[in-house]
């Protein structure tokens, strides 16, 4: 038995650069080529956590940028000194995952293999029951570290507990899964871990440099050398009454907030990254105004000696996430800028009133009445705002919703049409999407079960397919585990949107995307 034992940790690529055999028109590899520009962190927290365990040495291999075939390389060259094999599985990675689980079976059965990420949380008994054979344990939420930690260490010692004395871990074919334990934001981040065996940061700089360096020189008429998401805090506002936007897949796990405990933490944290020579850094907390309002003001009022001797063009630039309602708060626009940051994503939000009550994102008045002009002139404002204090907006769109009409389209794509034409001296970049019903959101929910969405229909005012239409969706869908997102996103029009077609919506998105760029806006990821 080797004494020093590897735990590999794996970032699959896109199952679509897998499976060759797969065509596409909406959900193209090359699209989401935005995963490619950093480092992955969710891998590279695993890797420092368990880095200091007696006899473990974690490898990061993040499958974005390192080949498939360097990574099954690897497995195969050092299959009797690995103790286990893990993946971090989104939907459209989760058959690439898959197939590297198995390859490590095959290289060694007595490997022991770790599934883990939103796909997984959101359909363990699935997964699970459908793999049991290559799959052996998998996690599921955020709250995961002290636990892996503990399974890592367990079985290098020989000595497993049953599944039960893990929080979060499910395991066997009916996919029980343990409780969480609420567990602080896992900061202590070794940065050497990304080119210990496999040299990512080149290319990782050669995409961060093509497509996001040079725009922002563009913007900001400075050069940055490379990025790396950073975590001071973990959720949104909306996830407090588990209220989450409808297509919105990403789980949360037991603690709907998570952040470190103050403000002088969060720059410990910027500065880690800083030194490691990271100057654009990508917050990843999923809102940041209305959720984290109060982490933000601690870092004002503790600012800290490293930052204030550096002049702004040496600091690193930030980016972050908010809600168009949350950058209009307040003084939340000057606050993000004061801290470093020069870029926000928002999601643009303003349609008709009914599409917004379809994709659950209505503001509603102090009165507590929806008012249909609320998230329009949020939109608006939050554009303005974003000028006024020198921010670059990313902003998302997503085309498509429950009931939508060919109507309600039009309706949506002329609102979006004005928005963009209001702040485009604002806006950095635009993507544009077709509504994706990934496990985990409430959409996907409304493809499993006819009953629900008629209710959500019945509730909307909506028109729906028929209910054997619905029924025979649902039972397609009901019993897989790996979804593959432009099938789903296929069956889910004929389901939910008799009045159109993926056709119709690919037009709609490529007339938005023609329109953004006549107006002079970068159109894609950044």
């Amino acid at each position: 038995m080797h004494s020093r034992r590897l735990v590999v940790l794996v970032n699959p690529p896109n199952s679509n650069t897998v499976l060759q055999d797969l065509s596409r028109e909406v959900a193209i590899a090359e699209e989401h080529s935005d995963w490619s520009n950093y480092p992955n962190l969710g891998i590279l927290q695993l890797a420092s956590a368990i880095r200091d365990i007696p006899g473990i040495e974690p490898v990061y291999l993040d499958g974005t940028v390192c080949p498939l075939r360097v990574i099954k390389e690897f497995i195969s060259a050092n299959a009797e000194s690995i103790l286990a094999v893990c993946v971090s599985v989104l939907t459209a990675t989760y058959q690439a995952g898959v197939q590297i689980l198995g390859f490590a079976k095959q290289a060694d059965a007595r490997i022991t293999t770790i599934v883990g990420n939103d796909h997984f949380t959101a359909l363990p008994s699935l997964c699970l029951g459908k793999q049991a054979h290559l799959i052996d344990y998998g996690f599921t939420g955020n709250e995961i570290i002290a636990s892996f930690r503990a399974l890592v260490g367990d079985l290098k010692r020989g000595a497993v507990r049953p599944p039960s004395s893990y929080p979060s871990l499910a395991a066997g074919p009916d996919g029980t899964v343990a409780p969480s334990v609420p567990e602080p934001v896992f900061t202590d981040i070794d940065y050497t871990l990304i080119d210990k065996d496999y040299h990512h940061s080149d290319r990782y700089r050669a995409n961060f440099a093509r497509r996001v360096a040079l725009p922002q020189q563009q913007a900001f008429g400075r050069r940055l050398r490379q990025g790396v998401p950073v975590e001071i805090g973990r959720g949104c506002i909306k996830f407090l009454n588990d209220d989450a936007c409808s297509f919105c897949a990403i789980q949360y796990g037991g603690m709907w907030r998570n952040a470190v405990p103050s403000g002088a933490v969060a720059w410990e944290v910027i500065e880690r990254a800083f030194v490691a020579g990271y100057d654009y850094l990508y917050v990843t907390a999923d809102e940041l105004p209305n959720t984290f309002r109060a982490l933000l003001v601690q870092m004002r009022e503790n600012t800290p000696g490293w930052w204030k001797q550096l002049d702004e063009a040496e600091r690193p630039l930030l980016a972050g996430y908010a809600r168009a309602d949350g950058l209009c708060r307040g003084d939340s626009a000057r606050l993000l800028r004061e801290l470093g940051f020069r870029v926000i994503m928002i999601g643009l939000d303003a349609a008709n009133p009914t599409s917004l009550a379809a994709l659950n994102k209505p503001i509603r008045s102090r009165n507590g009445s929806f008012d249909p002009e609320a998230m329009f002139r949020a939109n608006c404002e939050a554009l303005s705002r974003a000028k006024q204090h020198g921010l670059r907006v990313k902003v998302g769109v997503v085309l498509g919703h429950l009931g939508m009409t060919a109507g309600l389209l039009r309706e949506n794509l002329d609102t979006f049409q004005a928005i963009l034409a209001h702040g485009r001296e604002a806006i950095a970049s635009v993507d544009v999407e077709v509504l994706s019903p990934e496990p985990g959101s409430r959409d996907y929910l409304h493809l499993l079960s006819p009953e629900l969405a008629t209710a959500t229909s019945e509730r909307l005012g909506l028109t729906v397919a028929d209910a054997a239409t619905r029924g025979e969706i649902a039972e397609k869908w009901r019993d897989r585990d790996a979804v593959d997102l432009e099938e789903a996103m296929r069956d889910y029009v004929a389901a939910f949107m008799p009045d159109l077609s993926l056709e119709v919506l690919i037009s709609a998105r490529r007339q938005l995307r023609g329109y953004a760029r006549d107006l002079g806006i970068f159109v894609g990821e950044q």
